[in-house]
């Protein structure tokens, strides 16, 4: 009975494999052909979901706006975050530059009317964000992240104040938004509302009535929202101010949030950048690719555009590359030789830029004591001033008396670095003349990129020294007595310390770096340098 029953069994299951055979045989596509026939249920049908191609391009982890709608959901993977744009941090810059907007009226009312008192000024601010472009990568403009936490393009922050100093945001984005959604958008953005871009002239307008408010925004002719704004200001009778440079000023004085990003991303990069001279790599395409790895394992996200590599004609490896934590931006730039030696011209040359940097390091720090240095562009024209200095000790260039302005016109030619001294912060860096003219204060975090190129037909020059490239960059935080701080002196800059990571150093002498912990355990750090010291020159 009971194998009558199995039989019956199995002879039931076969027939029904074999008409399903019939029906989708195995050369056929199943999928393709059960799911166009598959009816749509009811809930389905109202909420009419997106097609499986527009749900990955829209919540891709690369697709801007979608899945990763914040700076700081970007850190969710690191168990240590340095989180920066918070909602008490930002709400320190909203705070900052509005005080800066304000004190900028205070010094224009108080210049055309002296006997007036001190006025409290409304304003209405008006940052537009970046708008994106299909197939390129999309990064968010560094005035507008500032002071909102958003990724979305085409967005557009209305920051407001009367002259009570009672504040507001408002979030404009291009698509519409519901309800629900705009609760979340308003948490999540750190703003009062959230509006549909096409009511941003009628919010304008109704801003621009309560108590004659100045009107700021960075004007751009191919801006959607800076159309819209002309156009609210026409009607409203308003002029339209400019504060690009007041926000650029208010954003080079970093708070300590800021100072923590800017450490790690620094240090991050540093880090990666000496691993990297402490392997051996054959081609740009590796040291790129090392670095971009290094520093993804550390939660940065490397910026492809700021990393660039290569071998001179001289074995000397050129690496310039940075990368960004929470939005903060981090780089340095090393040479080192190919043959895990620098050759006696080029630790010449090298030794002078080590030489320019303490040099401009110490005008920095006399700055706040009224020193002959006090700006970038300042620092900029000393920089080229040393640079002429040191190459006429080296003979490169003639020993005659030159003004201040030809040395500097002869110093440039043998600098490859247009940019010398920036800003460093949010993305790329601030380089503006009128921003570079501004003092140097406390709080500010400068890039320094410093190079000597000697050209092939220089003719007053050794030889020995034609077609030698040197670059040495770090960045750099003021403290607040003027001190200097080295962020990225993680990486060795010294050649000593540079050759000892090279890896034809370390093959070369590979007894003294076997022992290295027995000599560690015996002798003393003066006897190890010296040990050292003795097994390189052999």
């Amino acid at each position: 009975m009971l194998r009558s029953l199995k039989n019956l069994k199995f002879s039931a299951w076969r027939d029904v494999r074999r008409g399903c055979s019939v029906v989708v045989t195995s050369d056929r596509s199943d999928v393709h052909l059960v799911l166009p026939t598959v009816i749509s249920s009811e809930f389905a049908k109202r909420i009419r979901p997106l097609s499986v191609p527009d749900l990955i391009d829209k919540f891709s982890r690369d697709a801007p706006g979608g899945q990763f709608a914040t700076m700081a959901e970007y850190l969710h993977s690191d168990p240590r975050p340095e989180a920066v744009l918070v909602p008490e941090e930002i709400d320190l810059h909203r705070i900052m530059a509005l005080d800066d907007l304000n004190a900028y009226m205070h010094a224009k009312d108080a210049f055309k009317e002296p006997q007036r008192k001190n006025r409290v000024f409304a304003h209405v601010l008006v940052v537009a964000g970046a708008d994106s472009i299909r197939r390129c990568p999309f990064r968010q403009r560094s005035e507008f992240l500032y002071l909102c936490d958003c990724l979305r393009p085409g967005a557009a922050l209305v920051l407001h104040r009367n002259r009570k100093r009672k504040a507001g945001a408002l979030l404009f984005l291009p698509e519409e938004v519901d309800s629900q959604l705009c609760s979340i958008y308003s948490y999540m953005h750190h703003v009062e509302d959230v509006l549909p871009l096409a009511m941003l002239k009628k919010s304008l307008l109704w801003l621009l009535r309560d108590q004659s408010p100045e009107l700021w925004h960075s004007f751009q002719t191919s801006s959607p929202v800076s159309r819209i704004v002309q156009e609210a200001a026409d009607e409203a009778k308003t002029p339209l101010c400019n504060p690009r440079y007041i926000l650029q000023y208010t954003r080079t004085v970093k708070t300590s949030r800021e100072l923590c990003a800017l450490r790690r991303a620094n240090a991050i990069a540093a880090g990666s950048m000496a691993e990297v001279i402490a392997q051996h790599q054959s081609n740009p395409q590796e040291l790129a690719t090392s670095f971009d790895y290094k520093c993804r394992l550390s939660h940065a996200q490397p910026d492809a555009c700021k990393v660039s590599c290569g071998l001179d004609g001289n074995g000397l490896w050129q690496m310039d590359a940075g990368c960004q934590y929470g939005g903060y931006e981090g780089g340095l730039a090393r040479c080192w030789p190919s043959s895990g030696r620098f050759t006696p011209p080029q630790k010449m040359l090298y030794g002078a830029l080590l030489d320019i940097h303490r040099d401009l390091c110490s005008l920095i720090q006399s700055a706040g004591s009224e020193g002959a240095v006090r700006t970038p562009l300042e620092l900029h024209a000393a920089y080229l001033i040393l640079l002429a200095r040191h190459l006429k000790e080296l003979r490169v260039l003639p020993k005659v008396d030159m003004s201040p302005a030809e040395t500097v016109e002869v110093a440039r030619k043998y600098n490859c670095s247009p940019v010398v001294i920036s800003h460093v912060g949010l993305g790329k860096r601030d380089t503006s003349r009128r921003l570079l003219d501004y003092p140097f204060a406390p709080g500010n975090v400068v890039s320094l990129r410093l190079s000597i190129s000697i050209p092939d037909d220089c003719c007053q020059a050794y030889p020995e020294f034609r077609g030698i490239i040197c670059q040495l960059g770090d960045t750099l935080h003021i403290r607040n007595d003027y001190s200097v701080e080295v962020l990225t002196a993680v990486c060795p800059s010294e050649p000593q310390e540079i050759e000892v990571c090279l890896p034809a150093v370390r093959a070369r002498s590979p007894r003294l770096w076997a022992d290295r912990d027995q000599v560690l355990g015996a002798t003393s750090m003066t006897s190890l340098a010296a040990t050292k010291e003795s097994t390189e020159n052999c």
